[in-house]
């Protein structure tokens, strides 16, 4: 495996309003200041906080706000999770976007943590991506990290970096 700088963001996160605009700036200022990182990411619902209804139902805008702030800074970008509404649920949702500005996956959740994620539905699918020249990376979302099992069949799909 090949050296890959990677900053991991915490900033303070609006439970009201949107945060889109501060990631951005911050994906800037790091840019600027550390110009060899190669990967960015956000916390836990950075983007919009943690109040289902301060999320928007549909997606799909922020996503393409993200795209093109990876694409204009040829990043991979993680920005955080999202609260996402689909088919009757709502999932806690982190996005890996590549330097090209394009979605490379999704992961949902698996373990929501009650009671403060009541209403969330876990996801069941496991995010593996490759990042060319470097490795092969999973993600996971804050609590999923307490459950071994998580961790366990990551690397066992062949994930070196979590």
């Amino acid at each position: 495996m090949t050296p890959f700088a990677i900053a991991g963001v915490q900033m303070p996160v609006a439970a009201t309003h949107e945060n889109v605009s501060l990631i951005a700036h911050k994906v800037d200022l790091v840019v600027r200041q550390f110009p060899w990182v190669q990967m960015i990411l956000f916390s836990e619902l950075a983007p919009f906080g943690p109040l289902p209804d301060n999320h928007p139902d549909n997606l799909q805008d922020t996503l393409d706000q993200f795209c093109e702030i990876a694409r204009h800074h040829g990043i991979w970008l993680i920005p955080g999770s999202m609260f996402e509404h689909e088919g009757g649920h709502m999932y806690n949702t982190a996005h890996v976007i590549n330097p090209d500005g394009e979605v490379v996956g999704k992961h949902r959740k698996m373990f929501p943590f009650e009671p403060y994620e009541q209403g969330v539905t876990g996801g069941t699918e496991f995010l593996v991506f490759d990042v060319p020249g470097a490795g092969r990376f999973g993600l996971t979302i804050c609590y999923d990290i307490w459950f071994p099992e998580t961790t366990r069949t990551l690397t066992s799909l062949g994930v070196e970096v979590l």
